[in-house]
């Protein structure tokens, strides 16, 4: 993998981490304890082990490549940097996602107890842009580093969450009632719906 790809990408992913962390640690203050299990214990452990297995294998193959030559695709430079930009904007979005979330925030189907109603930022294209988001973040670092390993993670992760969102919305419409059913008939779930 050209070196100039690789430290982009290490650069993009460390600050995806530093801010996806700072979010959770901020989203956390208030102490208060969700029932992760409401999802149920094979999404919630699939989730989990989705998730670490593809983030192992992103920081693994930008460690030693070398580790993963049956995962390997050939790919040009062109299609590897078509790759990076794809990324870069995955984490783009994830940010404004986070920012727009702000507290809101869980990694679970529950909602906070003083959870407001988001429409705005990217909620006003899709309805579950973290999930969008990770899965172009997914299949672009495919193409930047020429594996078909962590697209192949990232679309276990996506369907775990496709089919976990039917369980969260289900709360959010309990939570949010009329206003939360015509922010369904009005925006996508993970895709923008064409008007």
């Amino acid at each position: 993998m050209p070196e100039p790809i690789r430290a982009t990408l290490i650069a993009v992913g460390v600050s995806f981490l530093v801010v996806a962390g700072y979010y959770r640690v901020q989203s956390q203050r208030s102490g208060e304890r969700l029932d992760r299990t409401r999802e149920g214990w094979p999404i919630l452990i699939g989730l989990r082990l989705a998730g670490l297995v593809t983030l192992g294998s992103v920081a693994g193959w930008l460690w030693r490549p070398d580790w993963f030559p049956w995962a390997s695709l050939p790919a040009p430079a062109g299609l590897r940097w078509i790759g990076v930009a794809g990324f870069t904007l995955a984490a783009a979005w994830l940010f404004w996602m986070f920012h727009t979330l702000g507290r809101n925030l869980t990694d679970t189907v529950v909602t906070r107890q003083d959870a407001h109603f988001v429409d705005s930022g990217p909620y006003r294209f899709v309805r579950n842009p973290m999930y969008s988001g990770v899965l172009t973040a997914a299949i672009s670092l495919g193409l930047a580093l020429g594996t078909w390993l962590v697209p192949l993670g990232g679309a276990v992760f996506f369907a775990l969450v496709a089919l976990r969102t039917r369980t969260e919305e289900k709360y959010l419409v309990e939570r949010f009632g009329d206003q939360y059913r015509e922010y369904m008939n009005r925006v996508g779930r993970f895709f923008p719906k064409l008007r």
